[in-house]
């Protein structure tokens, strides 16, 4: 029976797939129809007037793409079948007669609760909504089919990035993404976007002030998928479509995501949605309601939630952007708000493999938790729970960074920017640029009144980073804690250990390349934007640290700046956009995509060097 069962699940999948195959034009068709049309719309390149017919056209799109799933219903001949193969969209189908169900009742042809306007606005918002379901799910098919398509997964991997880049470059073009009257050049449309993507949080243009809904959203996108990584995504939809990952599919995703095991990459893929989604819910109902205007007014609420959102995506994401000018400067006394976003700051740079870790650690059948008797019985033939050794580096590292850079900030500021605040206020401002450093990107005071051992000091910190496998930047924590070990290793004549563990040599020699490569990156960099801003105010005035500073800032995916960002030129705009990228992509990750890595048939004979 279980045989026949088989049997018929393969006859099924197979004309499923023939089905799709054939049914891709009309996806790809109605897919880019829809979607031209919405950016051409909500980017003011067609007037206002054509709404309804816009809605209408848009709706016969949305049709075509529900064409699909209810084709695929037809030849899995199953309800069951048909479900395993169209989740995602079985699911954004029922919401949406689910939602079109309401609104027809709540129309004036039934009950009448809203007018004939209010009703075709919110159609024409429905069928939106069930575009971008639908054709965010194609689009990540697409990925997901090219990550097999491509033999390096690591160079789709930095092609994605591109891809993301360039994409969202183009709307922010559009003349609906910023007010009326904003010139916006395509160096700093391209420079916003990478910036988005990248997740650092450098603007040439004001975010609250010289973009629209429309252009803000965009941008919020961006650091959404630039966060997770647009691979991750793809990953894990290739999973809810139905068709799994094969073997190589999963290792691809693996040398991403930082998972070993090819087994658990599907199970890390859903855990980090599910972090994700858990933390930046629990941060904008943490956030909501402290938001204020120029005028220290409270928001209405449709701007708290919409501020609460879009702040709490930042941090976790350790983007760094704010609707703010002056980023959390109103705010540095506001402990709701500034723990809450340190929060998510840390939550998102500990690495969702630490966060999993962490997680489903099993208190309960720890050697101490057994010394109960109503434990013991029910856990002595447990298998003892551990920490990796990645989970007790990046904890321990994570920890005593915080409290170094909390207690330089305080130390170093005490006489200058902490000189006339309040103990509380001071050890809240402390507390904040301790941890933003980090590659979150906030600020709670002005970072151009900030001493110059205080700006080497945040440097030190933009370079080591987050953490491995998380949403921020840098050289990483593990990297910095594997090379000190290396050294203590070396000095005392022993093998490189932590937490009784062995690390690799490989490992070792990973990480230096890392530092090494990150280091030549900085300096060519700062070496390239002094002289492309050797006339300027950012060559001149503002002098050699401010320069270095931004180049870390983006290179280490930070986002802190001193303020010369909007003043760059285009040449060095470029750069900063350079380094933004190799920065979030990772030097290592680059030359490994864009290189050949086969070897060598002979190793060459040993010979020593004097070193030192």
């Amino acid at each position: 029976m279980s045989e026949t069962r088989l049997v018929s699940r393969l006859f099924t999948d197979e004309r499923v797939e023939k089905f799709r195959r054939r049914y891709v034009w009309v996806n790809a068709v109605a897919g880019l129809l829809a979607f031209v049309s919405f950016a051409l719309f909500q980017g003011e390149v067609l007037p206002r007037s054509w709404e309804g017919g816009i809605a209408a056209f848009q709706a016969l799109c949305l049709v075509a793409l529900i064409g699909e799933t209810l084709g695929v219903y037809v030849m899995a001949r199953n309800l069951k079948e048909g479900w395993r193969h169209t989740t995602l969209d079985s699911l954004a189908l029922l919401v949406g007669v689910f939602m079109g169900i309401i609104l027809a009742l709540c129309s004036p042809l039934i009950m009448g609760v809203l007018n004939e306007p209010s009703t075709l606005a919110a159609f024409s918002y429905l069928t939106q909504a069930g575009l971008l379901a639908f054709v965010s799910a194609r689009v990540l098919r697409l990925f997901s089919f090219l990550t097999r398509a491509v033999r390096s997964p690591l160079a789709a991997f930095t092609g994605s990035f591109v891809g993301i880049i360039l994409f969202g470059t183009g709307l922010l073009l559009l003349p609906g993404a910023t007010v009326d009257g904003l010139n916006m050049s395509f160096i700093d449309a391209l420079f916003m976007s990478t910036s988005a993507t990248c997740v650092t949080g450098l603007v040439t243009k004001d975010i609250g002030t010289e973009f629209t809904r429309f252009g803000q959203l965009v941008i919020l996108t961006l650091i959404q998928i630039g966060g997770l990584g647009i691979m991750t995504f793809a990953a894990f939809f290739s999973l809810v479509f139905g068709r799994g990952h094969g073997v190589r599919d999963a290792a691809a995703v693996g040398e991403m995501l930082n998972v070993d095991f090819v087994g658990r990459v599907g199970r890390m893929i859903a855990w980090i949605l599910g972090v994700t989604i858990v933390s930046e819910s629990l941060g904008t109902f943490a956030l909501y309601g402290h938001w204020v205007d120029n005028t220290g007014a409270a928001l209405p609420a449709g701007e708290q939630l919409y501020y609460s959102a879009f702040h709490s995506i930042s941090a976790f994401c350790n983007a760094g952007f704010s609707l703010y000018g002056d980023s959390m400067v109103r705010f540095q006394g506001n402990w709701p708000v500034v723990m809450s976003i340190s929060s998510l700051v840390i939550v998102g740079g500990l690495g969702f493999m630490v966060v999993l870790d962490v997680f489903t650690y099993r208190v309960w059948a720890h050697p101490m938790a057994r010394r109960i008797g109503v434990l013991r019985r029910h856990v002595k033939n447990q298998q003892l729970p551990r920490l990796t050794l990645q989970t007790k580096m990046v904890l321990v590292a994570t920890g005593v960074l915080l409290l170094v850079g909390i207690a330089g900030f305080w130390i170093l500021e005490a006489g200058n920017t902490l000189k006339d605040r309040s103990f509380g206020d001071a050890i809240l401002i402390s507390v904040f640029q301790g941890m933003t450093p980090r590659t979150a990107g906030f600020n709670s005071v002005d970072f151009t009144s900030l001493h110059p051992a205080t700006l080497y000091f945040t440097i030190l910190l933009m370079v080591i980073g987050a953490s491995p496998g998380s949403t921020g930047g840098g050289l990483k924590t593990t990297t910095i804690v594997v090379m000190v070990l290396a050294v203590v290793a070396t000095l005392r004549g022993r093998s490189t250990e932590a937490f009784k563990r062995r690390i690799p040599d490989s490992l070792i020699r990973k990480s230096l390349v890392m530092l090494v490569l990150a280091l030549a990156f900085i300096n060519a960099a700062t070496l390239g934007l002094m002289l492309s801003e050797s006339s300027g105010a950012a060559g001149g005035a503002f002098g050699f640290e401010k320069v270095t500073f931004e180049v870390v800032s983006a290179f280490c995916t930070v986002g802190l700046s001193t303020g010369i960002t909007a003043e760059l030129t285009a040449l060095g705009k470029v750069i900063i956009i350079l380094c933004m990228f190799v920065g979030r992509v990772g030097p290592l990750t680059l030359v490994l995509a864009i290189g050949r890595r086969g070897g060598r048939r002979f190793e060459y004979p040993d010979e020593t060097v004097m070193i030192g």
